[in-house]
């Protein structure tokens, strides 16, 4: 008799349960939570992109693409080998699965097109070349992959042409659609055309958000996963300060506010992010240098600590690291630090997964430098430094 009482009983339990999962009210954006993609936290080796010759901004010194190993807990790097030789391959993306590579090659001299390499990581130590695809322009500056890892994203910094490809279950990639880019800003010098910096991917990978350097925009365009095109979207861009030249940006890791780095005018804007429409709502403006600072310098990339309660951009000139915290209610940025990165010219930098680290390339003093994260106050202090020649991106693995 108890037994079958305690049967009736959890069967009564279980279709309670049940009949609650089935009635509860799925909270607006809760399905389209952003997919964690990031290496794993305990990612013991980094690719770094590199210059390997000299191009109008940067005298480049280096091989190719340098494969680094961080050891112990204390994150210290030491060079492993060159894993893979190639022109300029400046900036690196590795896909969601871990099984590829891909390296822009950023050339832009007379008659020569800007190129997008595959390489497949079964043995990440010594990557497998599979792949040179064109760009159909110059200078191509930044790939990225959504985080399906479907499609693969190159934007060429000369001649405002955006490229998608679509990638097989090798790795191997299709040109897809090209989307070209119009437009010019007030700074002639540095505006007189497109100039496409990044692509990111939304947190659900509905939408791609282009920061066009010339033109004080970032393009907003869906993607039609079936007909594998790039549509624009209702609102098509969200238009910057004048003079600004968006260069990088970055969704917060809960997919509510985005947040966009601009290289002329030295400052960063928040956003408010509509996941349904694709929309962008600026909600606030920081510059990126100390008050009082009155030399040249220019912004170069932007990362947010895997917490989300901190922001950090790199000054290019100041030498620095703007270090900021993130209002959890509001997406507003408060000045914590500006930290020197003890080299010239940090071109782009990157935060371990583990969020105990961050990596700072010089591009110019040709030198990768640690700084330990607070994990209370977001604060940077010096732990050490490594020579790399040119370096520019970094890309943990595994």
């Amino acid at each position: 008799m108890l037994k079958k009482t305690f049967l009736l009983l959890a069967c009564t339990a279980t279709l309670l349960a049940c009949k609650e999962k089935k009635n509860r009210t799925t909270l607006p954006g809760e399905n389209k939570a952003p997919k964690n993609t990031a290496a794993p936290k305990d990612a013991s080796f980094a690719f770094i992109g590199t210059y390997t010759r000299k191009e109008g901004h940067v005298d480049g010194k280096a091989e190719g693409v340098y494969l680094l190993q961080r050891e112990g807990n204390d994150g210290q790097l030491k060079i492993v080998t060159t894993a893979a030789k190639m022109t300029n391959p400046s900036f690196l993306a590795i896909s969601p699965d871990r099984q590829n590579l891909y390296a822009v090659s950023e050339v832009a001299r007379e008659n020569e097109t800007g190129a997008l390499h595959v390489f497949a990581l079964d043995d990440f130590k010594k990557p497998v070349f599979l792949q040179e695809l064109p760009t159909d322009a110059k200078a191509p500056c930044h790939v990225n992959l959504d985080h399906k890892g479907k499609y693969v994203f190159v934007a060429n910094y000369v001649g405002g042409v955006v490229k998608m490809y679509k990638r097989d279950k090798k790795g191997l990639l299709s040109p897809a659609d090209t989307v070209q880019l119009n437009g010019s800003g007030p700074d002639t010098a540095r505006q007189g055309e497109s100039h496409p910096h990044s692509v990111a991917v939304s947190p659900d990978d509905r939408f791609i958000f282009i920061p066009d350097l010339g033109s004080d925009k970032i393009w907003i365009f869906g993607i039609d996963g079936e007909k594998d095109r790039l549509v624009p979207a209702p609102g098509e861009f969200a238009a910057t300060s004048p003079g600004a030249g968006p260069r990088h940006f970055i969704f917060h890791p809960e997919g509510h506010y985005a947040y966009v780095i601009n290289e002329l005018n030295n400052t960063i804007h928040a956003y408010a992010y509509d996941a349904e429409e694709g929309k962008l709502t600026e909600i606030q403006t920081i510059n990126t240098l100390p008050e009082g600072f009155e030399g040249q310098s220019n912004t170069a990339d932007i990362h947010i600590h895997p917490n989300g309660k901190f922001l950090y951009g790199s000054n290019r000139g100041h030498n620095s690291i703007a270090v900021y915290a993130i209002d959890p209610d509001s997406g507003k940025l408060s000045l914590v630090q500006h930290e020197s990165t003890r080299g010239d010219f940090p071109r782009n930098f990157a935060i371990h997964p583990s969020g105990k680290q961050l990596y700072a390339a010089n591009q110019n003093s040709g030198n990768i430098v640690q700084f330990d994260i607070d994990p209370e106050t977001g604060r940077l202090s010096y732990e050490g430094q490594l020579d790399v020649k040119s370096p520019v991106c970094i890309t943990f693995y595994p």
